[in-house]
């Protein structure tokens, strides 16, 4: 691979006596610009037009760039592979999508249709999120079957953005539910005397910790699995003792980053 970049520049210096004069920077797309180097980073490069050396700075990511010829003579090629996977791992960490719009596929398994968005602030490391959910089956084989919810939550990244990234926070949900159970009836004596099946329906809140891992890896798309713990307030549950219970969740979403 070098020695394909090597040629090119020999090549480029046999038909262009004049470009040394000033530094030339060629680019992945096969156009070169006659520039003033200011700066060669880990991840780009900053630079002043020649021919406006008192206008503004540039700035171009090394990954965009194959070569640069400096007025001396010397010259810095860039390895594509290795500069792109430093690149890819570096710049999901400072350049990240700060919109994440979520899928919830598990949440299917509880007979809702689940979305989330979700909105990064500019440090990487919390991010606001609101989950709304429709529920499609009525009174299947679980005793509480959700209508719909929204709320909000937060997510904590310690570390930031990424490409594996642990995160967790509180999330709270107000919903409307339905619900079915048999009721056990007994009389004075304690004696059991007959069972009704009962249906109710009314508000109900929920309140998680969530822990979550997230896998990036592409800016624009991401994978997280999160498991959720806490508890569950429906005051109009069958029985006295389950209006308040606790509760957890887990779920796979899938999500597109803007």
């Amino acid at each position: 691979m070098k020695t394909r970049y090597l040629l090119l520049f020999l090549l480029i210096i046999a038909f262009d006596e004049g470009t040394l004069a000033q530094d030339i920077i060629y680019r992945t797309d096969g156009t070169k610009e006659e520039v003033k180097i200011l700066q060669v980073g880990n991840r780009e490069i900053q630079y002043k037009k020649f021919d406006n050396q008192d206008g503004p700075v540039y700035i171009i990511n090394k990954e965009n760039t194959v070569m640069i010829t400096y007025e001396n003579g010397d010259y810095d090629l860039f390895s594509r592979s290795n500069a792109n996977k430093e690149i890819d791992d570096q710049d999901l960490e400072v350049n990240f999508a700060k919109n994440v719009f979520a899928y919830h596929l598990f949440d299917l398994v509880f007979g809702d249709f689940a979305l989330s968005y979700e909105r990064l602030l500019p440090s990487g490391k919390v991010g606001i999120k609101v989950p709304v959910a429709f529920g499609f089956d009525e009174y299947d084989n679980w005793d509480f079957n959700n209508v719909f919810y929204s709320g909000v939550g937060l997510n904590f990244y310690p570390t930031g953005q990424g490409k594996w990234k642990y995160f967790m926070g509180p999330q709270l949900r107000i919903g409307y539910s339905r619900a079915n159970d048999w009721v056990d009836y007994f009389d004075n004596q304690g004696n059991y005397w007959y069972s009704e099946e009962v249906d109710s329906e009314g508000i109900y809140s929920k309140f998680f910790i969530d822990n979550g891992v997230q896998f990036m890896p592409l800016r624009n798309f991401s994978v997280s699995a999160i498991g959720s713990i806490g508890i569950r307030y429906f005051p109009e549950a069958p029985y006295e003792e389950d209006a308040v219970r606790t509760d957890g969740q887990f779920a796979i979403n899938l999500c597109y980053r803007f």
